[in-house]
């Protein structure tokens, strides 16, 4: 991350420590626990390095006269999520001075790092609110929830969440380019880097991009492409958009570096498509939980062959 001294794969580590720590501080973990964590340890040194600034926070606030250690990691005991936002920011504003500097460490404070929900690498995340509406957080996904004036309002600051209002519902999702308002319903609304996806899968939402003066309705079976000044398009809403909270992939008749692109959303790693089979075409229904299984449906079904130069970097080639 440019002016922060601290990369990419360095911060993911730096969140997953904060989840371990907080889990492991809970007195929730179980020996599968246990082996999960020592698998996650050894799998890359910036996890090393990450559990080390957790255990040296966790040594500094021991160090600190009064009770304040034992009141920052017994909040594990009684919310597990605010601990992991408490180790979070411990951890870095531990590295601030070197590493992040007051205003790196203000700008993650606003990012997903401190999001009330975030859902992993390939996890789906479900969420219930209190009003009985579900939430489900797909792949690499953060959010606030927030309730005022018998409203929901939901923070969407990373990756996608399909919502299942119950009926008679206020809910709101504000994203970085407007706001989408239902009462009741089932819609998903998603984060890219320039602009808000929403498909609605039943009932209607309003669309309101944050420099417009009015909303505009989009009813079930529709989808629209936002940004904050307008909405940009509109479509028909494609059969598969919510294949994803079933766990799977679904391909009709598409390009294969389209659908790899899809599939690295859902694994860590780099996924790579070489440009001489980037145009070959896919058709077919793929379980996301199991990669290994879609990697073999690609050799058998096209002309490919899958290269991997670690777990974590794998290129899909011409076959031969």
């Amino acid at each position: 991350m440019s002016g922060t001294g601290i990369s990419a794969a360095q911060l993911d580590s730096i969140e997953q420590a904060a989840d371990w720590f907080s889990l492991f501080a809970s007195g929730e973990a179980c020996p599968g626990d246990r082996d999960a964590w020592q698998r996650w340890l050894e799998a890359s040194p910036h996890n090393v390095w990450a559990w080390r600034q957790a255990e040296r926070l966790q040594q500094r606030l021991q160090g600190m006269p009064g009770d304040f250690s034992g009141r920052v990691f017994g909040l594990a005991r009684e919310d597990r999520r605010h601990s992991r936002r408490t180790v979070l920011k411990g951890l870095l504003l531990a590295l601030g001075t070197g590493a992040l500097g007051l205003g790196g460490y203000r700008e993650f404070e606003q990012g997903a790092l401190f999001a009330d929900y975030r859902s992993g690498i390939g996890e789906r995340l479900p969420v219930t609110l209190a009003d009985g509406s579900q939430l489900l957080l797909n792949t690499q996904s953060a959010l606030d929830v927030r309730y005022a004036g018998g409203q929901c309002r939901v923070t969407l600051r990373r990756g996608e969440v399909l919502l299942n209002a119950t009926p008679g519902a206020r809910l709101s999702v504000a994203t970085a380019q407007g706001v989408v308002r239902a009462e009741g319903g089932r819609f998903a609304v998603r984060q890219l880097d320039a602009a808000t996806q929403v498909q609605v899968f039943s009932g209607q939402v309003q669309v309101q991009p944050e420099h417009s003066l009015a909303a505009t309705a989009l009813e079930q079976g529709r989808a629209c492409l936002f940004d904050a000044g307008r909405i940009l398009s509109t479509r028909v809403l494609d059969y598969a958009a919510d294949a994803w909270s079933r766990g799977l992939l679904i391909a009709n008749d598409q390009r294969l570096a389209d659908f790899l692109a899809d599939l690295g959303r859902y694994r860590p790693g780099l996924l790579r498509c070489d440009p001489q089979v980037a145009d070959l075409r896919l058709s077919g229904t793929f379980e996301l939980d199991d990669p290994e299984q879609i990697f073999r449906a690609l050799a058998s079904a096209l002309p490919v062959r899958v290269e991997r130069r670690t777990r974590f970097w794998i290129t899909v080639m011409p076959a031969g």
